[in-house]
Order: structure tokens, then sequence, then C-alpha cells
């Protein structure tokens, strides 16, 4: 029962992050909200010159990426069905750092991002440990 709460629980969080992802992407493609102008100040530093490009890899890595991972933990077939969704959730946290290398600056939504990922992580862990053997009656 452990398994199957589990793997739903990080289903439906790996949906929620790819709902994020593919929110977020769109709006830097349409260029509304904050990401009506692209600073100035990162021109010199990345390779983009606006939104778009960041947008589509958002996409395409993680709204894509964790909707895979969703669908993988929600079918419950495998007991790695974790694994996409740490994959995901180890992208993610080194995409941050990156990010803060590069940029040389942290920011509000960086901070929040890496309590997702994070939680992410822990949601992996949770999953995993629900498969390892009980060590007292030897059963799964």
């Amino acid at each position: 029962m452990k398994q199957k709460i589990s793997k739903i629980l990080l289903g439906i969080y790996d949906l929620f992050l790819s709902l994020g992802a593919i929110y977020t992407g769109i709006m830097m493609i349409s260029g509304n909200g904050i990401f009506a102008e692209y600073p100035n100040e990162w021109a010199s530093i990345v390779p983009f010159e606006s939104w778009v490009i960041p947008g589509i890899i958002i996409i395409a890595v993680f709204g894509i990426g964790n909707i895979i991972s969703a669908i993988v933990s929600l079918r419950g077939r495998s007991n790695k069905s974790w694994h996409i969704s740490a994959i995901m959730g180890g992208i993610f946290f080194v995409s941050l750092i990156v990010q803060i290398l590069v940029l040389g600056e942290v920011y509000l939504a960086t901070v929040e991002f890496f309590v997702l990922s994070i939680i992410q992580l822990c949601l992996c862990g949770y999953v995993f440990s629900s498969y390892r053997k009980n060590p007292i009656s030897g059963r799964v």
C-alpha cells in the first residue's frame, strides 16, 4: 500500500512540475508578464537574445520530461518508476547551480526552484525506500 501511495504522490508532483514548466515556457515564448523584456545585462553572458529559446528548452526538457515521469509513476507497473523522476530532479537541480554560476546572481525564483527540485528528489527517495524489504519480516 505504501508503494502505491508513494508512486501516486510522486506522479502527481511530477505532473504539477510539468504543468508549471509548460506554463512558464509559454509565458517566455509569448513574452508576457515578467518575460516581456529580456535583461540587457545577460546579453554578454548567455547565448540568447530573447526568452524564446529558453522557453522552448523549458517546455521540451522539464515539461515533457516531467510528463513522462508522471505517466511512468502513475502507471505503476515497475518498481523503478522513480528513476525518471530522479533524473528530472537532478537535471533541475544542476541547471539551477549552472544558472547561478553563469549569471553570478541568485534570484528569489531560483531559491523557490531549488526547493521544488529538492522536494522532487526527496519524493524519489521516499518511493525508493518503499521498495526496500522490511528487515523484520523479509517481505516487500
